[in-house]
């Protein structure tokens, strides 16, 4: 049996986390394959998040300063125990259960990354864009088709969502390269050298919720700015 740590990186989240960690909890793995660990990192948020986690029983709970997405996963790994990390967006736009199928393709093999796919899993007939959810906005979506080009020119490998909030990595990787980004632009950071260690990256479709800026949603065109910085960064 193998451990998997959840790595749940949360910036003024309280309204969700509840239901997420409940959704992570009722997930129905193969207890023979993988044990669970939920570790949660907040990242210096202002709302009622560290009184909300503090009601939350069976989870490992980390407080640092606004620091990041990045630095967030990266203390979250570091305090992790687990085989394999697995990073959780602490809202409810990705379904925990799509952990079983992720991890299928991982168990038994080494030198493997799992990436979750919103395109791979929608088929949207009545449109143009089949592959766009009718509620993302058309700005992520073709700053993901710009990503998926650029690395398929830069680096020879064809991705279908490289900003997925869904990853799977093997512990180890980290163990083995340190990761210097703070912000969302460290995912790009970690497939690049994923990549540069021939890493096998798998994408599996993934369900897929996507909620607006006044829900909450964060990342913004600043965020696909250094994104591009980052792939031109570590090219060389």
């Amino acid at each position: 049996m193998q451990l998997l740590s959840v790595i749940v990186p949360s910036y003024n989240e309280s309204n969700y986390l509840p239901e997420l960690i409940n959704k992570i909890k009722s997930v129905k793995l193969d207890k023979k394959k993988f044990a669970l660990e939920i570790i949660v990192i907040n990242d210096g948020s202002t709302d009622n998040t560290q009184e909300v986690l503090s009601k939350i029983k069976d989870i490992k709970v980390i407080h640092q300063k606004n620091c990041g997405k990045g630095s967030a996963v990266q203390k979250g790994i570091k305090h992790s125990s687990g085989d394999y990390i697995l990073i959780q967006d602490a809202d409810l736009e990705y379904d925990p259960n799509d952990y079983p199928k992720l991890l299928e393709p991982i168990f038994g093999q080494e030198k493997v990354a799992i990436f979750g796919s919103r395109p791979k899993k929608i088929n949207n007939k009545t449109s143009f864009f089949k592959d766009k959810h009718i509620k993302q906005g058309y700005a992520p979506y073709f700053m993901n088709k710009l990503l998926c080009f650029l690395f398929q020119v830069l680096y020879k490998i064809k991705l279908t969502d490289p900003l997925t909030g869904y990853k799977i990595y093997d512990k180890k990787f980290f163990q083995e390269h340190n990761i210097i980004s703070n912000g969302f632009e460290a995912d790009h950071e970690i497939t690049i050298k994923l990549i540069k260690s021939n890493y096998k990256i798998i994408d599996i479709p993934i369900n897929y919720n996507p909620r607006s800026k006044q829900e909450g949603k964060k990342i913004n065109y600043i965020d696909g700015i250094k994104a591009i910085i980052t792939l031109l960064k570590f090219y060389k």
